[in-house]
């Protein structure tokens, strides 16, 4: 097929580049809240984890001492899980205004995405901000090794969130899974989901100049001869 040598309509083809670009804009400025609330988060609960005295102090009854580092988690948890739910939402209004001029940018982004979805620890942090939303704070557990391999851990109580009846059902699964007293370690599903979460991303900002200047996004603006 010849190329299409129309001149493009540069009024209609700008304004539609304009109207995307306000959407990358929200999108990258909602992937850096994610960033350094997820940062924030996984900072304050390496802290006990490499200071063994503030460890054995969190272990203890002392809350003049431990509250503000609780209170701390709550608001850090609440941040990175509300973050990631509004990226998702910002991202699906991206995609739904290319859907329709470069359908193979959606298609991959869905396949990459779809990677993520499967994952338990998504499943699992995502249901995580309903039963927040309508429950109340995350029970927390916590553990601590003094052997050789010493760690302090904070999990949720998989026990305490089964008791809510609204848990998809790859997380209900997920959470059966613990043993009692025991749950998931918060850092490490936090880790695993922001780790997997950098793939799409990367790759998705990388298309924004391609997309704009996409030979059969640009024949949609060719202006018809006189």
């Amino acid at each position: 097929m010849a190329d299409d040598t129309r001149p493009v309509d540069g009024a209609r083809w700008g304004e539609w580049v304009r109207a995307g670009s306000e959407r990358w804009e929200v999108v990258r400025r909602s992937l850096g809240v994610f960033t350094r609330n997820t940062t924030e988060l996984i900072d304050l609960l390496n802290r006990p984890a490499a200071d063994m005295a503030f460890a054995l102090q969190l272990m203890g009854d002392d809350r003049a001492t431990t509250d503000a580092f609780w209170d701390e988690l709550d608001q850090r948890l609440h941040n990175h899980i509300s973050s990631a739910v509004s990226l998702v939402d910002h991202t699906r209004r991206l995609l739904h205004y290319y859907e329709a001029y470069v359908p193979a940018l959606v298609k991959e982004y869905e396949r990459r995405n779809a990677i993520i979805t499967e994952m338990r620890e998504t499943a699992f942090l995502r249901d995580l901000r309903n039963y927040l939303l309508h429950v109340g704070m995350a029970p927390i557990i916590q553990t601590l090794d003094l052997g050789s391999t010493h760690g302090h851990h904070v999990k949720l109580s998989a026990a305490r969130l089964l008791e809510w009846p609204k848990w998809s059902a790859r997380s209900h699964a997920y959470l059966s899974s613990f043993a009692d007293r025991d749950g998931p370690v918060l850092g490490r599903d936090v880790v695993a989901y922001a780790n997997a979460m950098s793939d799409p991303f990367t790759w998705l900002f990388q298309q924004r100049q391609a997309v704009h200047n996409d030979p059969t996004v640009m024949n949609r603006f060719r202006m018809d001869p006189p």
